[in-house]
C-alpha cells in the first residue's frame, strides 16, 4: 500500500489590495496569482509552504518570494539521513540567515510542511497557519505569533504581529516533528490571515471535505470581503 499527496492550492490577491504580496511553494514549483495541483508519493521529499508579505512593510512581494526561494534552495540540498534535532538546527539556521538577508522595510510570515524520511515536521513565523483534520475534527496546530495570541492581548488587532522573516530586530521559527505524521484520510491545511481571519473555523471545516476546498474557502474568504491576499494549499492523504 502506498500513501499519494494531493495537494491543491489557491493564491489570490483578493478583494481590495492592488497587488498581491502572498506566495506558495509546492516542491520546486514557487507561484502567485493563480492555482495548482500536484501529487507525490509520502516517501518523497516534499516541501510545501506559503509567505506572507507583511502589510505595511514595503517589497512584501519580494520578502515573500525571496523566502520561498531560499527554503526550496535549502531543502532541495538537505542529506537524507539528518536526525530530527540535526533538521530543526537546518530550519533555526535558514531562520536567520533569511531574516539577516532582507532588506530594511521587508518581511514576511511563513508556514508550512516538510515530508522527509517517513516523518512530517511543521514549521511558522508569523500568522499564516496549519490545521490538520483527522477523523472529522478539525485541529489547528499553530499560534499566531500576535499580540492577540502569543502575546496575550485579546483587544489587539489580529493582524498586529510580533514575529517576521526581517520586519524586525530578530526572528524565530516554531520548527515541530507531528507525530504521527498521517495516516489515510488526513487533510492537512495551510492558510493565510487572509483566508482564516476571514472564515469561521466552524466553516472551514464543513468544506475541508468537499472537492475542490481550497478553491472554495478562497471565494468564500473573498464573499466576507477579500480584504487581504488570500492563499490555500489542502493536501490530502490517500491509500493507493
Amino acid at each position: 500500500m502506498k500513501l499519494i499527496l494531493s495537494v491543491k492550492a489557491v493564491c489570490d490577491i483578493g478583494c481590495k489590495k492592488s497587488n498581491n504580496e502572498d506566495m506558495i511553494l509546492i516542491q520546486n514549483d514557487i507561484f502567485r496569482d493563480g492555482k495548482k495541483q500536484a501529487a507525490f508519493e509520502i516517501t518523497e521529499r516534499i516541501v510545501i509552504a506559503l509567505a506572507d508579505g507583511v502589510g505595511g512593510l514595503e517589497n512584501g512581494e519580494i520578502a515573500s518570494e525571496n523566502a520561498l526561494i531560499s527554503l526550496r534552495d535549502i531543502v532541495s540540498k538537505l542529506p537524507d539521513d539528518l536526525s530530527s534535532d540535526e533538521l530543526r538546527e537546518v530550519f533555526f539556521a535558514y531562520t536567520s540567515e533569511t531574516h539577516s538577508s532582507m532588506l530594511q522595510n521587508m518581511g514576511t510570515t511563513l508556514a508550512g510542511l516538510f515530508f522527509y524520511n517517513g516523518k512530517l515536521f511543521r514549521y511558522h513565523v508569523g500568522d499564516s497557519r496549519i490545521y490538520r483534520m483527522r477523523r472529522g475534527e478539525l485541529t489547528r496546530l499553530t499560534v499566531d505569533h500576535s499580540l492577540r495570541e502569543s502575546g496575550g492581548m485579546i483587544n489587539a488587532p489580529s493582524n498586529i504581529i510580533t514575529n517576521s522573516l526581517g520586519g524586525g530586530l530578530s526572528a524565530f521559527i516554531e520548527f515541530a516533528e507531528i507525530d504521527p505524521p498521517y495516516f489515510s484520510g488526513d487533510i492537512y491545511l495551510l492558510s493565510s490571515d487572509g483566508m482564516h481571519d476571514l472564515v469561521p473555523q466552524k466553516e472551514i471545516s464543513s468544506l475541508l471535505n468537499r472537492p475542490n476546498a481550497a478553491e472554495k474557502l478562497t471565494l468564500l474568504a473573498k464573499k466576507y470581503g477579500g480584504n487581504d491576499n488570500i492563499s490555500v494549499i489542502t493536501i490530502n492523504i490517500w491509500d493507493f
